[in-house]
């Protein structure tokens, strides 16, 4: 019995796999540019108050999937202010080529201190 239980849902785990996988598509590369324009532009102006001076900007897509209409990503933002390197790290989802939504789950030591003294909230928890 304790057999016919573990078949039953490894089965499960694996249609389950398969369904969001299917849901799923990895963005191609025109919309990964896509993606990733928006989502430095949208980055970048959400730090610009800690971070006014922002210079040689690089963005990398963790992830860039098609969902529902739009693209989901999550990525990795670095930016080079006037006192050193700043990042943050999250997800975005972009339609129509603008970010429709952006979650920063993370974000450097720099930065972090550098949001409290200026009292900005960045991070999404």
């Amino acid at each position: 019995m304790h057999s016919s239980i573990s078949k039953t849902l490894l089965a499960g785990a694996l249609a389950l796999s398969f369904a969001s996988t299917a849901a799923f598509a990895d963005c191609d590369e025109v919309q990964e540019t896509q993606v990733g324009k928006a989502i430095a532009a949208a980055a970048s102006a959400k730090i610009a108050a800690v971070v006014p001076t922002q210079s040689k900007q690089m963005i990398n897509l963790e992830t860039c999937d098609s969902v529902g209409g739009g693209l989901a990503a999550e990525f990795k933002f670095n930016v080079i202010g006037a006192d050193g390197l700043y990042w943050v790290t999250g997800s975005a989802k972009v339609a129509g080529g603008k970010v429709a939504d952006m979650k920063i789950g993370g974000m450097s030591p720099n930065l972090a201190a550098a949001s409290a003294k200026a009292g900005v909230k960045l991070a999404s928890n």
